[in-house]
């Protein structure tokens, strides 16, 4: 069966035979006994590998052609998000709204300061 007599170390587990983990045992009354992973094996190539510098981009001798910029603008368009028409709509609307009221902030604080300035200097 089991080593009765002897004590556990912690940290060590025993396999197989014994009494059913239910019944107490008079070894168990420490600590827990914690199963413990191994550490993975790292690979001597891998911690005597020294940093190496970073190799410069290689430089493009030729330029690339003006339609190869055309064709990329255009595959990078198909590729966004466009709104609905309700949404711009909306959000067109919107615009507006908040161009008018700014432009109502900014022409009363014209108004108000101008009419300040004339008072101070006429």
């Amino acid at each position: 069966m089991g080593s009765k007599g002897k004590k556990r170390k912690p940290g060590k587990q025993t396999t197989g035979g014994g009494t059913p983990p239910s019944t107490p045992q008079p070894e168990m009354t420490q600590e827990p006994v914690k199963a413990v992973a191994p550490a993975p094996a790292v690979p001597k190539e891998v911690a005597k590998a020294k940093p190496r510098p970073a190799k410069a981009a290689p430089v493009l001798s030729k330029k690339p052609s003006r339609l190869r910029f055309f064709v990329d603008a255009f595959q990078e368009l198909k590729k966004a998000h466009w709104p609905s028409r309700r949404e711009t709509v909306r959000l067109s609307i919107m615009v507006a709204a908040v161009c008018v009221v700014v432009g109502a902030l900014l022409g009363a604080f014209d108004f108000v300061f101008s009419g300040l300035m004339r008072f101070l200097l006429f």
